[in-house]
């Protein structure tokens, strides 16, 4: 469109002005993180699924990952095939700015660890606390613990002002697996945690509940019908009656 943008590091770009830009034509990517969310729901009711019009530029980080932990991935003609083919092995992640590992995949990534095998550990980076769906997966049966990873420089590795970090804030997390998730009664409490819930829910034992799911909305379109598409029991309620 005309713009004068050049990145000269990874954390910088510099960007001259122009006097006008012009028009063009670009197709929008489809999200990443919704991509990661039906991987991982694959993975953790033990499916096979085929996302269709993606490709892996911007996802190698979680590509990657999952290879390396033992999930299934197939790139092929008309998207990416990902499905379950035996037990995962545990691992170790750290959230990062792009390219990194997003912190949006978080939360989805620590509820596919506790079917892992071993001990896993997350350490989130760009936000100072995004563990709130923690102790909900708890509830489940989740085998977790909070902890305080050894980080040399922080101001250098954490993209948030570490000096206003307080007691309350939680930066990482150990996930020992595999756990047996059951049901539960769960609250939503923003976006990312809610879609990680929902994960949980798809691969417990029994019939879950989660409250507040308007989170949920402002990030996935249409999101239980297309899960119930793929073979999920799931319905959204205006009036949840308690059996």
């Amino acid at each position: 469109m005309g713009a004068k943008v050049v990145r000269e590091t990874p954390r910088k770009i510099i960007i001259e002005g122009v006097s006008r830009l012009h028009g063009a034509e670009f197709k929008i990517a489809p999200d990443r993180n919704e991509v990661v969310t039906f991987a991982v729901a694959a993975l953790m009711t033990e499916g096979d699924i085929l996302i269709r019009d993606i490709k892996t530029k911007g996802l190698e980080e979680f590509l990657e990952m999952l290879d390396y932990c033992g999930g299934g991935i197939e790139e092929k003609e008309g998207g990416i095939r990902f499905f379950y083919k035996g037990e995962l092995k545990s691992c170790d992640v750290s959230t990062s700015f792009y390219p990194g590992f997003m912190t949006d995949w978080q939360g989805p990534w620590t509820v596919l660890m506790t079917k892992a095998d071993g001990k896993s550990t997350i350490h989130e980076t760009v936000y100072e606390n995004r563990f709130t769906y923690v102790d909900e997966l708890k509830k489940m049966g989740a085998n977790i613990e909070f902890y305080k990873p050894e980080v040399e420089n922080p101001e250098l590795i954490y993209n948030f002002n570490i000096k206003d970090d307080t007691n309350q804030d939680r930066h990482a997390v150990k996930v020992f697996g595999p756990s047996v998730l059951h049901n539960a009664v769960l609250t939503v409490t923003d976006l990312r945690a809610g879609a990680s819930l929902v994960l949980a829910a798809l691969a417990a034992k029994g019939k879950s509940v989660l409250l507040d799911i308007e989170h949920l909305d402002r990030g996935y379109e249409q999101f239980e019908q297309r899960l119930r598409s793929l073979g999920a029991d799931i319905e959204r309620k205006e009036e949840i009656i308690y059996e």
